[in-house]
């Protein structure tokens, strides 16, 4: 039984290469105005400052552990879009035990939800032939991400350990940035339906 496992776990890695070499033949996407952020941070400091501020409500006096946050929500006649970004450490994202649990329940309780983990090598996303790599929580549910649980540190945001999962970069796909954009406004266009 233990070699099944080991084979099929070999073959979604090898069916992921497979997908990722069709997709070397890549587009290089000519920016325009249009491409430009359509909502920027007014004052940066005062962004990065309050986010700073909050890790000090918790102390270590508390028995209350510090806390996770979502990167972007989005609202359109009742659907839903949620991303949460992550920054790649040898090949692979950290998301806290915690997150997910939360980003389950909100999934399950919204009724037309998209739900988005990406993925990336510390991009701005303002080259569009930047490469990102994606998994929805539909496949998170299904088991087609391999829920890889232990002990984590996120050295993006924190020196402690928490308990999560670890997320291997080869079991998600591999899309540019203006394919992301793309796949966000198919949603959105998916929204407009449903007025």
């Amino acid at each position: 039984m233990v070699s099944d496992a080991r084979s099929s776990l070999a073959d979604i890695i090898s069916s992921k290469e497979t997908t990722n070499e069709s997709r070397s033949h890549r587009t290089n996407y000519i920016k325009d105005e249009l491409d430009g952020p359509k909502h920027k941070i007014v004052n940066p400091l005062l962004f990065a400052k309050t986010r700073e501020v909050l890790g000090n409500l918790i102390s270590r006096r508390m028995k209350t552990s510090g806390g996770t946050d979502v990167d972007w929500l989005i609202e359109h006649h009742g659907g839903f879009m949620i991303f949460e970004l992550k920054i790649f450490h040898d090949d692979r994202m950290a998301i806290s035990k915690a997150q997910m649990i939360a980003y389950e329940k909100i999934y399950e309780n919204l009724p037309k939800c998209h739900m988005l983990f990406i993925g990336h090598d510390d991009i701005d996303f303002s080259n569009l032939d930047d490469p990102v790599w994606l998994f929805e929580m539909r496949e998170w549910k299904s088991g087609a991400i391999p829920h890889v649980e232990g002990s984590l540190t996120d050295p993006d945001y924190s020196t402690n350990e928490v308990m999560g999962y670890r997320v291997e970069r080869d079991f998600m796909e591999k899309i540019d940035v203006k394919i992301l954009r793309d796949r966000i406004d198919s949603i959105w266009s998916e929204f407009e339906r449903i007025k």
